[in-house]
């Protein structure tokens, strides 16, 4: 694309991932699009993240900075809202990484398609000691899909691999991340999908990290009560009441083995007693009565 080349602002939110963060940012530098400019925000790590960035900032000169932890929303809009200067905005979390024509392809899309206001690929699922792991990167890279895609995400039919690029203009007209939210990539997807259509390329272009085995983030509840309170926001459509229901579903699912969260797996059964019969629900079922981790 040469000079003419649209600026790409990036913002790596930093916290606590000294063994994986020189990856991330490697992939990043290495990139093979070559115009844009890289934020890197450490969160309060305790760990030797610090240490680390400020050698590969020596080596690199990307802008860092530290700050006390403050959460991934309030860190990525100190990045695009008060640093970035782009056409586009994109991000990194620093325990993954990006594969090399990562910034290329999505800007090539997104040039074509002005209307589109984000643009996602697939991602290949890594664990933590960076092997790929085949069978739940085929697992999550089913039914992706672009455009209107609104109504599939809010229902919870998919949720696009996080390694976005976002169209500036339309995240300055959302009014950037809602602060308050702990999943924040759910929560603007639903917000620009609610206004734009989406690009999807089929193809891998970065890498997510899995958790450690025999963890399960989900077990904070953060995540599932922050998906309902994105949800929340679009009650006046037709499809809420639909999306509502899903998502007591979802708790049936995520939760009917725990004890811990045997209490939201009931209310999600009950909200979802019309499915009884079919063999999902059956087998939930059964993990909510026999099963207690």
């Amino acid at each position: 694309m040469g000079n003419a080349a649209p600026l790409v602002s990036i913002v790596v939110p930093s916290y606590n991932h000294s063994k994986f963060i020189k990856k991330c940012i490697e992939s990043i530098v290495t990139q093979s699009y070559h115009n844009y400019e890289l934020f890197v925000l450490d969160d309060g790590s305790t760990d030797n993240s610090l240490e680390i960035l400020e050698e590969l900032k020596n080596e690199y000169g990307f802008y860092l900075e530290s700050n006390k932890n403050q959460g991934v929303s309030k860190t990525l809009n100190r990045g695009f809202r008060e640093l970035a200067t782009g056409k586009y905005y994109t991000f990194c979390a620093s325990d993954d990484y990006w594969l090399p024509d990562k910034l290329v392809k999505q800007i090539n899309f997104m040039e074509l398609n002005p209307s589109y206001g984000m643009v996602y690929g697939k991602a290949l699922m890594v664990d933590p000691d960076g092997n790929i792991d085949g069978n739940i990167t085929t697992e999550r890279g089913m039914n992706l899909i672009g455009g209107n895609i609104f109504d599939d995400l809010i229902l919870g039919k998919f949720h696009p691999p996080v390694n976005y690029l976002l169209r500036a203009s339309a995240v300055k007209e959302l009014g950037f991340y809602r602060e308050n939210i702990w999943a924040e990539d759910f929560d603007m997807n639903l917000r620009i999908s609610n206004k734009y259509p989406i690009g999807f390329i089929d193809d891998f272009l970065s890498a997510y990290r899995l958790s450690e085995p025999g963890t399960n983030k989900n077990l904070n509840f953060k995540t599932i009560y922050s998906h309902l309170e994105s949800i929340e926001q679009f009650e006046y459509l037709p499809i809420y009441k639909k999306a509502l229901k899903n998502w007591y579903y979802k708790c049936f699912l995520w939760y009917s083995p725990y004890k811990k969260g045997k209490k939201l797996a009931l209310k999600g059964m009950v909200h979802n007693f019309d499915r009884f019969f079919t063999r999902e629900f059956l087998i939930f079922f059964y993990n909510l009565l026999l099963k207690w981790k």
